[in-house]
């Protein structure tokens, strides 16, 4: 089985590192070969030189530099369709690059692919748990959550988790050019697609640790195209 896990990064110098050689053990008994795509939005820390200098070491990653900030979705449509074209993987991952996603969840997560089109670490199922959040973000979280479950009409409970597996026939079936949100509100856009589409889904409990070190990358630009996206649901022009 052939594995590619796309890492979007900007301004990850500090935990890219730790979480590369954690994937390379973690992996290791999971998959008969598995590829890290690095997909690095100009990072000004520095975080696309030290991606080249991990791929030294480890020839198994490619690192994709591109010219500026262009946001998160955008970062996997172009992660997605350069894994599917250059690596034919079986499963393709994607996850966050600060540690908030434990690669030790991701041989549950391939298990449950031999029966379901993809599978997501979730937030709000039974035995989940989320550290280092105040009760104002969690707040703000789950009201995101359900705000885009009721828009989107799916059955997902955590919708903008960002750790995710799917198999390869599921991205090959998606028109990325049809998903118009290239920030955090493609994770829940995306969902969409595969719901129309007859896919099915599994969640499974996941330990979500707050970042210890660098920056949330969520703004104001995220929430407003958050907002929008949820408009679009609404009014159902998707």
């Amino acid at each position: 089985m052939k594995l590619a896990i796309i890492i979007p990064t900007y301004n990850e110098k500090e935990t890219l590192p730790k979480l590369v050689e954690k994937l390379v053990s973690v992996i290791k008994n999971a998959a008969e070969q598995f590829f890290t795509v690095i997909m690095d939005d100009a990072s000004p820390d520095g975080t696309g030189k030290i991606a080249e200098n991990l791929k030294k070491t480890h020839p198994n990653i490619t690192v994709v530099h591109r010219k500026t900030k262009l946001g998160l979705g955008s970062a996997y449509k172009e992660g997605f369709a350069l894994a599917l074209d250059k690596f034919d993987p079986d499963l393709i991952a994607e996850m966050d690059a600060d540690f908030s996603h434990d690669p030790n969840e991701l041989p549950s997560m391939i298990e449950k692919t031999l029966e379901y089109d993809y599978v997501i670490a979730s937030r709000h199922v039974p035995n989940s748990k989320i550290i280092g959040w105040g009760p104002g973000r969690k707040f703000i979280h789950s009201t995101a959550g359900s705000l885009a479950k009721f828009c989107a009409k799916i059955d997902i409970s955590d919708p903008t988790s960002g750790f995710r597996i799917f198999q390869k026939h599921v991205l090959k079936s998606i028109n990325f050019s049809d998903i118009k949100s290239d920030g955090f509100a493609f994770q829940v856009e995306i969902l969409c697609h595969l719901k129309r589409m007859g896919f099915h889904g599994f969640e499974i409990p996941t330990t979500f640790l707050n970042r210890e070190k660098g920056k949330s990358k969520m703004g104001i630009n995220e929430t407003i195209q958050f907002t929008q996206l949820c408009w679009i649901l609404i009014t159902k022009k998707i």
